[in-house]
């Protein structure tokens, strides 16, 4: 209904069908038609440079032609020029606010950028508008409900939608796309709806294109590769499945594959930031080394590592993924059946390209089934993430999601990853953001059966993190009240295809709604009383700032433990444990700060700086095997910081740990340090304690290259000598 011009609703009809309809838009370009139609028949032949300077013409021609420069809003949509598209229905809708074409594509970018404000626009077109509008409205919002997995809601639109449709002889192939897409969803994938759009247009790929974006949606990637591939056969000039399709071959990890699609996106569409971006990041990928682990009693792991931190890195990243493996193996009675990938990308926008196609995503890592992509530890401040919790995070993802045939709802993955990091991580400790505690406070929390809603379509900042942590809560309730085999017994049944409220009856022999009560007195009893007082919390970390401010360190100190009695474990970087810490060191008492300390890590808390202290604080007492455990927690936060590794591997030598201790020193060699002679002399020294002489001597020549006068070189390079048969 958008489009009135006879001529070119004439070959529209054409093009619906899959009949040749490109002679038909070519005369109305070589004919005297209006500036507006010839836009139109550009469009329509995806020559969108000449479609925009027509819609310019026709709008200089017409300045006052609202329903001309809302289809020009369109174009700036279909082009990806969001902020545009925008400004143009804006300036439409303060010219007429009843302008239902410009609500409605308003409504289409704010769903795109998950939005609640699009219901301001969809609401009046779902109530008494032209049919044209209401039509695409309610397919809107069937989408829309298909994504919630609101599935019934979605086919009472569809059926809505398809009475007008009808009535204007429209052609329904959208209806057909997402009823075959409900079927999907109803683990009906041969659905009748595919043969019917295919009889009405047989070249019609959103058939498949469709029902290929709830697979990925519900991470079934390699399904919706299969339905994508599918979609490009069926029309090979379908740019959008070409684009999704190369992204989803990325994370199956079929690079050669992904590329060629992807390329034939960007030749189809070159305005498509998704292809660029990920073409970007493709050819970056000779900036990064793999490293292969292969060992004959688990499945191969490949990390895929900037090669100015792959040597740092992965030591370490393979032995956490190596005990990850056998752990969540052992505790969910699976077994990998192919190689695991880990990508880690020190710039934190090609992270977000690679799992979303475009920068910007505040997530930090992403699993799409053997794939794990994450930030690397440079990516970020090493404050705001311990790298190895997110590894450890992302490979539970690998094991619910394969377990389960990549069946299981987002909620009750994240929950077992969060639960997973709290109680068997390298970091463990139960950690949550106070912006939890204050959704808590004001009941937020979802049903459970609805769990998944918090982070599809969010309606509230910081929803998502807010479902993280209530998923979590719950996997932890389910542990403690019914027992960790509970957990693998509910990823099994969601294998065999059961919902959540199915899944929660068959497994805990509950209704959903009764599980809903019970984890609610589960959260009353185990948070309720701090909950209370979350009002004296924030009076205490404001008199704490305050106070710090004006070295009251003894008030510092009493306050401080004041909200640690509050809450204990509460390990984020605004802890009163390290104002605490800070209290009594100022005051001189270095027991009761490295006791502070000692709380805050034990409980989790990994604050690079405090770490270190913490560690030193433990070799002046002679703790030496604590020091060198939060030297070890130190590296998953930071593994590029040398002082750190020289620190640990000397240690580790004087525990006659030597292989441990060759590790550090090979790490930190690999940093380049300043000091090369120190760096080609610890090594050698470990490897000596090794018994590895040759290689002892080898390192010690190369210490002495770099610093011949370097005294503990020349000794061990003569006790080296004497120890050599002749």
């Amino acid at each position: 209904g958008a489009v009135s011009d006879p001529t070119v609703l004439a070959c529209d009809q054409e093009q619906w069908r899959g009949r040749a309809a490109a002679p038909c838009y070519a005369a109305i370009i070589n004919s005297d038609s209006a500036a507006a139609a010839k836009a139109e028949a550009h469009w329509a032949l995806k020559d969108l440079k000449q479609a925009n300077e027509w819609f310019r013409r026709a709008l200089e021609e017409s300045p006052d032609d609202l329903d001309t420069l809302v289809r020009w809003g369109d174009l700036f949509t279909e082009s990806h020029q969001d902020a545009e598209a925008v400004q143009i229905y804006r300036e439409v809708l303060e010219q007429d606010a009843s302008s239902e074409f410009a609500m409605l594509g308003a409504a289409r970018l704010l769903v795109h950028q998950f939005e609640d404000d699009a219901n301001r626009f969809l609401q009046p077109l779902l109530h008494g508008a032209q049919d044209g509008p209401k039509t695409a409205a309610l397919l809107l919002v069937a989408r829309i409900a298909l994504e919630s997995g609101n599935i019934d809601e979605a086919r009472d639109m569809l059926d809505s939608a398809e009475v007008l449709i009808l009535a204007n002889d429209w052609p329904p192939l959208e209806v057909y796309a997402l009823r075959a897409a409900a079927d999907l969803l109803d683990n009906r994938p041969q659905s009748e709806w595919t043969q019917k759009a295919l009889k009405f247009n047989p070249h019609f790929g959103e058939i498949y294109a469709t029902p290929a974006h709830f697979y990925v949606i519900t991470r079934r990637y390699r399904e919706a590769i299969d339905l994508y591939q599918k979609a490009v056969d069926t029309d090979p000039g379908l740019a959008t499945a070409h684009e999704a399709l190369g992204a989803n071959l990325l994370r199956d990890n079929q690079m050669s594959r992904a590329r060629r699609h992807l390329e034939k996106a960007h030749d189809l569409d070159p305005f498509s930031p998704v292809a660029v971006n990920s073409l970007r990041l493709l050819d970056s990928f000779v900036n990064f080394r793999l490293v292969d682990d292969r060992r004959d009693d688990s499945v191969p792991i490949t990390l895929r590592l900037h090669k100015d931190e792959a040597a740092a890195i992965a030591p370490y990243a393979i032995q956490l993924a190596r005990d990850g493996i056998a752990a969540f193996a052992r505790r969910y009675d699976f077994t990998l059946r192919e190689p695991v990938v880990i990508e880690m990308y020190p710039d934190h926008e090609d992270f977000a390209v690679r799992t979303a196609g475009m920068p910007g995503l505040g997530i930090l890592g992403a699993a799409f089934g053997y794939v794990v992509a994450m930030d690397s530890p440079s990516g970020r401040p090493p404050e705001q993430f311990q790298w190895g919790t997110v590894l450890w995070h992302e490979l539970a993802h690998v094991f619910t999601l394969e377990a389960t045939d990549h069946l299981v709802p987002r909620w009750f993955s994240e929950g077992v990853s969060v639960f997973e990091e709290w109680r068997s991580g390298p970091n463990p400790g139960v950690r949550i953001p106070m912006s939890v505690y204050e959704a808590m406070q004001k009941d937020r929390f979802l049903p459970v059966a609805e769990l998944d809603e918090g982070f599809i379509r969010p309606t509230y900042d910081g929803q998502v993190i807010v479902s993280y942590m209530q998923a979590g809560l719950v996997c932890d309730f389910i542990d403690r009240s019914f027992g960790t085999n509970r957990l693998t017994a509910m990823l099994n049944a969601y294998g065999d295809g059961l919902d959540t409220p199915a899944a929660v009856e068959a497994v805990l022999g509950m209704t959903a709604e009764e599980f809903d009560r019970r984890f609610a007195r589960f959260i009353a009893e185990e948070h309720g009383p701090f909950l209370e007082q979350l009002d004296d919390w924030r009076d205490g970390q404001q008199n704490i700032a305050k106070r710090a401010s004006s070295e009251d360190w003894k008030v510092v100190a009493d306050l401080a433990a004041q909200l640690i009695d509050m809450l204990p474990d509460y390990v984020e970087v605004d802890s009163p444990y390290l104002s605490l810490a800070r209290a009594h060191q100022a005051r001189g008492d270095t027991t009761a700060a490295r006791s502070a300390l000692e709380n805050y890590w034990r409980r989790g808390g990994y604050e690079p700086q405090a770490l270190r202290q913490l560690s030193e604080m433990f070799i002046a007492e002679n703790k030496r095997e604590d020091a060198i455990d939060v030297l070890k927690s130190a590296i998953l936060v930071d593994p590029f910081d040398l002082e750190v590794h020289n620190t640990l591997g000397n240690m580790l030598l004087a525990a006659d740990r030597a292989d441990e201790a060759l590790r550090e020193f090979e790490v930190a060699l690999a940093l380049e340090p300043h000091d090369m002679a120190t760096a080609w002399y610890n090594l050698a020294q470990a490897e000596h304690a090794l018994g590895n002489h040759a290689s002892a001597q080898n390192n010690v020549l190369k210490a002495l290259d770099a610093a011949p006068g370097f005294r503990p070189a020349q000794k061990l390079l003569l006790e080296l000598a004497s120890n050599t048969p002749e």
